[in-house]
């Protein structure tokens, strides 16, 4: 016999109460502690992408600082009860003027243009991605120009294979997804292939089996600047050029001496002078002005 409407709604209810319970219990002080330090770190005003959001069970205790701070924050989440939970966190403590929630993945999620962000959050979060990889290189259009991704993570530094067999387990007992553990070398590799330098690196407590929750700030590199054409400084050597890439400089070619002439007949006309093949011609940067060498 099927269930009437109003109880399965009741369940629903139920389990969403059952699974908040449980992420409060479970990870809600680590949680705290992450978003805490995240929001500290960004300057005041700032436009915040918070990938995987949750529930918002932070916003009871650090609703005061988002206001003080004048924070935008979007939040985006796989999970739409966890999404209801936050909406009505957002209602009750008057935050609908600073967050937006927005039901997708990363992995397929659209700004409402390009580079609106200065900061996208990872807050637990990165270890949930099932392509962390497409996920970073996407995040470089999210963010404007010198933004920012903030980390705020478990990181183990030893590999484990107890801690790669039951992480991902943990889901079937507790309700939550904790993902896969984050392994400090691959995680600082996936980094630097991704073009990422680190800013800060701040350890903010111990966890168990010898990892360590710590906040990563991390902005993109710039492509590095074509430095051949500035002007040399003052005494550097001169720059080397690549017999490759680039074509040699003409010759210079000097006056032959010619011997003093005796007689009227030898002499050259007055203000006359020998002709002289000079180089290439320069900017007024003072850079040769070859042809430009294909990368």
């Amino acid at each position: 016999m099927s269930m009437r409407p109003t109880a399965c709604r009741r369940q629903g209810r139920g389990v969403i109460r059952v699974k908040n319970w449980v992420y409060q219990v479970l990870v809600h002080r680590t949680t705290n502690e992450c978003y805490r330090n995240s929001l500290h770190h960004v300057p005041d005003g700032s436009r915040l992408l918070d990938v995987g959001i949750g529930n918002g069970i932070m916003l009871e205790s650090l609703h005061p600082l988002i206001k003080a701070k004048k924070l935008r924050i979007t939040g985006i989440d796989i999970d739409a009860n966890y999404l209801k939970h936050c909406e009505e966190l957002i209602r009750k403590h008057q935050l609908t003027d600073s967050i937006d929630v927005c039901h997708a993945a990363a992995e397929g999620y659209c700004p409402p243009q390009k580079g609106c962000f200065d900061t996208v959050l990872f807050n637990l979060s990165f270890m949930l991605l099932r392509d962390q990889r497409a996920v970073l290189q996407r995040a470089r259009d999210w963010l404007k120009p010198g933004g920012q991704l903030i980390f705020a993570q478990a990181i183990f530094r030893k590999r484990s294979r107890l801690v790669d067999l039951v992480k991902p387990k943990l889901k079937y007992l507790t309700t939550i997804d904790f993902g896969r553990a984050i392994y400090e070398k691959d995680f600082f590799a996936l980094l630097e292939e991704t073009g990422l330098a680190i800013q800060v690196d701040r350890v903010l407590k111990g966890e168990w089996f010898n990892s360590q929750c710590r906040m990563i700030a991390a902005s993109f590199q710039e492509a590095p600047l074509d430095r051949r054409c500035e002007p040399a400084a003052l005494g550097a050597p001169a720059p080397r050029l690549d017999a490759r890439n680039s074509d040699p400089p003409s010759p210079v070619i000097l006056p032959i001496p010619q011997p003093r002439a005796t007689g009227s007949q030898g002499r050259k006309p007055a203000g006359a002078t020998s002709p002289v093949e000079t180089g290439p011609e320069r900017d007024g940067a003072g850079c040769s002005s070859l042809p430009s060498a294909q990368q």
